[in-house]
């Protein structure tokens, strides 16, 4: 295996658990190294950090994955995706919807494995994980033994990464909507045409603990895509619930899931922009408002605009709100911070008129954990407020 070796007090940030090596870290010239090839990564006194595979077009020249001592083979990846299993099985006892795989998170960058029921579905994001893309899918049909293996490589990431997009099913068949249930809610998933792999399994634990807030109440659900959400406040009691989602496809899927859970009666679900849904309806009608919109700051470039964005969406749920009522508000932007959406919340609180009491601050659900010397592992902000 080729080695790289990093300028000197580069590894720093690595031997305190990040798993990227940038560019500018390392002393060796790169821009011969095939992408993808691996490579062992060296401080500048020799001492190993361990191997990764490079991408010499990426900022992120290299990901690593095995500890120093270990050899990127099949014994390896099966044992890492075991550990992954194991720990998701442990902390969803005989659960059948979850993700497996995430990541960086599980010493497999650039790969995302979910399991809805007996299907499981992938992700492969970059350059080194394309090119193991055969192996995993025999460790996944070895290990799991799946009715099907569906491949979601469809990630804008991808391109990044000079890869096509691409779907399909690389073994079994899939004929529908897979039926699952997650915590007692039963949902139709569409693993090969809906958002990410089927569905924004990241936001679980949140959904579940939101229940807690939403008996007898009349609850709107914001960008609903599926009706998770909406499902969930259904579940725990809510009076009422509207979701609203601009795409007609996913208003047409929480219309069925609300169905399947007998919840038709209590639930509506409407296309609409949500920006212009949220300027039409009347003030204070709402006991509980979920927001849950997609990253507005895909970039750190985008992040002073997403912020107005955010703002400016926050403080028109807030006039929806009625007085003492709970916002449910959400980001998916890594790039915006927990501490910048918690100023987001505080100025809409201030354009609105309202007061903001927070209740509870969370992050992605358990089977999607995060490094805790690399940041970019944790994404997702979930904010509780009541407003007075």
């Amino acid at each position: 295996m080729k080695t790289l070796t990093l300028h000197p007090g580069r590894e720093r940030r690595i031997l305190r658990g990040h798993r990227w090596v940038f560019s500018n870290e390392i002393a060796d010239p790169i821009h011969d190294f095939e992408p993808g090839s691996w490579v062992e990564v060296l401080t500048a006194k020799g001492l190993s950090l361990g191997a990764g595979y490079v991408n010499p077009a990426s900022l992120i020249a290299v990901r690593l994955v095995c500890p120093p001592g270990k050899k990127p083979d099949e014994k390896f990846f099966r044992q890492t995706l075991l550990e992954a299993a194991n720990l998701r099985q442990s902390l969803y006892p005989g659960a059948e919807s979850y993700r497996v795989v995430f990541g960086e998170s599980d010493r497999l960058p650039g790969l995302v494995v979910d399991r809805y029921g007996d299907v499981l579905v992938y992700q492969a994001g970059t350059v080194g994980m394309a090119g193991m893309e055969e192996l995993m899918r025999q460790l996944l049909l070895d290990l799991f033994r799946p009715a099907a293996l569906v491949f979601r490589n469809d990630s804008p990431s991808r391109a990044l990464e000079g890869l096509a997009p691409e779907k399909g099913v690389a073994c079994g068949r899939v004929t529908g909507n897979i039926p699952i249930s997650i915590d007692g809610t039963r949902y139709l998933v569409d693993v090969l045409g809906g958002q990410k792999t089927g569905m924004y399994l990241d936001q679980r634990d949140n959904r579940n603990a939101a229940k807690h807030w939403m008996k007898g109440k009349r609850v709107l659900d914001l960008f609903c895509y599926n009706g998770a959400w909406g499902l969930s406040a259904a579940a725990g009691g809510a009076a009422e619930v509207i979701g609203v989602d601009q795409s007609v496809d996913a208003v047409d899927q929480a219309r069925r899931n609300a169905e399947l859970n007998g919840f038709g009666d209590r639930s509506s679900f409407i296309a609409a922009d949500v920006f212009d849904y949220l300027k039409r309806i009347a003030r204070a009608s709402f006991d509980v408002i979920v927001l849950d919109p997609p990253a507005f700051a895909k970039t750190r470039s985008a992040v002073t605009e997403a912020a107005k964005g955010y703002t400016d969406i926050n403080r028109r749920a807030l006039l929806a709100l009625k007085p003492g009522g709970i916002l449910i508000t959400c980001s998916c932007s890594y790039h915006m911070s927990e501490e910048l959406f918690r100023e987001v919340l505080i100025s809409a609180g201030q354009a609105s008129g309202k007061k903001l009491r927070l209740l509870q601050v969370s992050g992605q659900s358990l089977d999607h954990p995060a490094l805790l010397a690399m940041p970019e592992t944790r994404y997702l902000k979930c904010f509780v407020v009541q407003a007075a």
